[in-house]
């Protein structure tokens, strides 16, 4: 299995600039990502906590992503998230197929569909569909020889969000780094508990509401 294992913090509109600001003199290269995902109108993938999403970039080809929570021992960083994460790329034509509602996701000959029908109930997949796009710039920068930063806006629902990133596979030691990077900057410790998916899905019920 593939797992997912990184670091979150939430950061205000002002700690967002000043974290930018100290980060321009690192390695780095920005980007910008469409993420749209899927569900029923239930949300039976969310009951089992499950994300479905296609990703576009204005660098990368379009990849299909299917992530759960990877159950264990609880994790002592509030920070941390632990996830098995199934991704891999599609064609251009297919993206936009699925995306404009000319293909059923379910059609595509790709790994995470393979595991979504193992873990999806037969009625969630039947009426699974797109929910709306979260749109994110990202600058990754190269910040230590064991880990990168990943500076992220992001926009859903006419609502702007600013988080910190940090994939790792030794999240005890990125997140004291981080710790004192914060408390150089004077910017406060706010682990993220949510993942971007849990905060759009959050949004999209009020909107049926």
């Amino acid at each position: 299995m593939n797992s997912e294992t990184e670091l979150k913090y939430s950061l205000s509109p002002k700690e967002f600039k000043s974290l930018k600001r100290f980060l321009a003199s690192y390695p780095h290269y920005s980007k910008r990502q469409i993420n749209t995902y899927f569900d029923s109108p239930s949300l039976g993938l969310k009951k089992k906590r499950i994300g479905l999403r296609i990703r576009t970039s204005n660098q990368e080809s379009p990849t299909l992503t299917v992530k759960f929570p990877k159950l264990g021992k609880k994790q002592k960083i509030a920070a941390l998230k632990v996830r098995y994460e199934y991704e891999e790329y599609i064609s251009l034509k297919d993206a936009k197929a699925v995306l404009t509602g000319t293909k059923n996701i379910l059609s595509i000959e790709a790994l995470p569909i393979r595991i979504l029908k193992r873990k999806a109930s037969k009625s969630c997949l039947k009426e699974l569909g797109k929910l709306g796009s979260l749109k994110t710039e990202r600058t990754t920068y190269k910040y230590s020889k064991s880990f990168i930063l990943e500076l992220d806006r992001f926009t859903f629902f006419k609502k702007t969000f600013y988080e910190l990133e940090c994939e790792t596979t030794d999240p005890k030691t990125a997140d004291q780094e981080i710790k004192k990077l914060f408390k150089n900057l004077k910017i406060k410790y706010r682990p993220q508990k949510e993942s971007k998916l849990a905060r759009f899905l959050k949004e999209w019920q009020k909107k049926r509401a």
